[in-house]
């Protein structure tokens, strides 16, 4: 499983994975394991302009692991056969994002984390049905039940991390994190399972189904944090900033899409050179870089950048 836990790491693995698993789905319905793929790619030009370079991207790297089998052609994908290897390592992911003990431990810690993020913007006792419209609100893609909900902020409240009155057998309606919980976000590093609800948000992920739009969140918080900051997290963000900055001309990034990534640079340079820099900008800032970068097609390129850029966003 350590293994499969390390390529979890990389955002564009994770998009792959989904897409395996929507090609698994329809695939099933198919003794042949073959799917049609054609709704992917007309569903893909409908949730971005480029999303049908991304869809030839991610199932020519599908059929290079082996998941997937198609004949090359000079046209369009149209169908494509699911191998052995494929519904395994689709079981595989599909297993260990429904694992209860996984996600029992994720929830507690996106709960929290979400309310810390509230709280910068000034929101202390937010609603609780706005958990499962943020980032945080799913885990590796597959949202959180309401009733993994209410275990994780009763639990936090147990654990006097958040305060707050519970309805009858529902969650705390509008949570509030506690001094303690704010000490444990602040000096913890963020946990795994967090990092994963938030890298399923920035991915583009394939959710044709019954699982709403497709779209690329944006996690920015935009809050500000009154930390000083040390100089290794200092230049963390500016080494992932330099990395963005000298790979962008080849990262494959859309056109359309070049100016905002030209001007996330530009203000992190500020950032990073300002006396005091704000780890809450930063953060939003290295969350763009991350969003912006996952819609490139050179993978070392991508994933080198991604790597420093998460980085950098663990360490504030």
């Amino acid at each position: 499983m350590g293994d499969f836990e390390d390529e979890l790491n990389s955002p564009l693995t994770v998009r792959r994975l989904h897409l395996l698993l929507e090609i698994r789905r329809h695939a099933s319905e198919n003794r042949h394991n073959s799917a049609d793929v054609l709704w992917l790619r007309a569903e893909a030009m409908r949730a971005t302009d480029d999303g049908d370079r991304f869809l030839d991207n991610d199932l020519e790297a599908l059929l290079d692991r082996k998941w997937i089998f198609y004949e090359k052609a000079s046209g369009p994908v149209t169908d494509v056969t699911i191998t052995r290897v494929g519904l395994d390592v689709a079981e595989e992911f599909e297993h260990y994002r429904s694992d209860p003990r996984k996600r029992a431990q994720a929830a507690r810690s996106s709960v929290l984390q979400w309310l810390y993020d509230e709280y910068l913007q000034g929101s202390n006792s937010p609603n609780i049905s706005r958990f499962s419209t943020s980032t945080y609100g799913a885990f590796y893609g597959s949202e959180f039940t309401e009733g993994e909900i209410v275990q994780a902020t009763r639990h936090l409240r147990d654990q006097q991390l958040i305060q707050g009155k519970a309805a009858m057998g529902g969650p705390i309606v509008r949570p509030q994190i506690s001094p303690y919980g704010i000490q444990r976000i602040e000096h913890e590093d963020k946990p795994a399972a967090v990092v994963a609800s938030e890298r399923a948000s920035v991915t583009y992920n394939y959710h044709f189904n019954n699982d709403g739009p497709v779209n690329l969140a944006n996690n920015s918080p935009g809050a500000q944090q009154s930390i000083t900051l040390t100089t290794t997290q200092i230049n963390d963000a500016r080494m992932a900033t330099s990395a963005f900055s000298q790979t962008l001309p080849i990262l494959g990034i859309p056109e359309e899409r070049q100016a905002e990534a030209k001007q996330v640079i530009t203000e992190l340079e500020e950032e990073t050179t300002a006396a005091a820099p704000q780890p809450g900008r930063l953060k939003s800032l290295l969350n763009k870089v991350v969003e912006l970068a996952v819609l490139g097609t050179a993978e070392g390129a991508v994933g080198a950048v991604i790597s420093l850029a998460e980085k950098a966003i663990e360490g504030l």
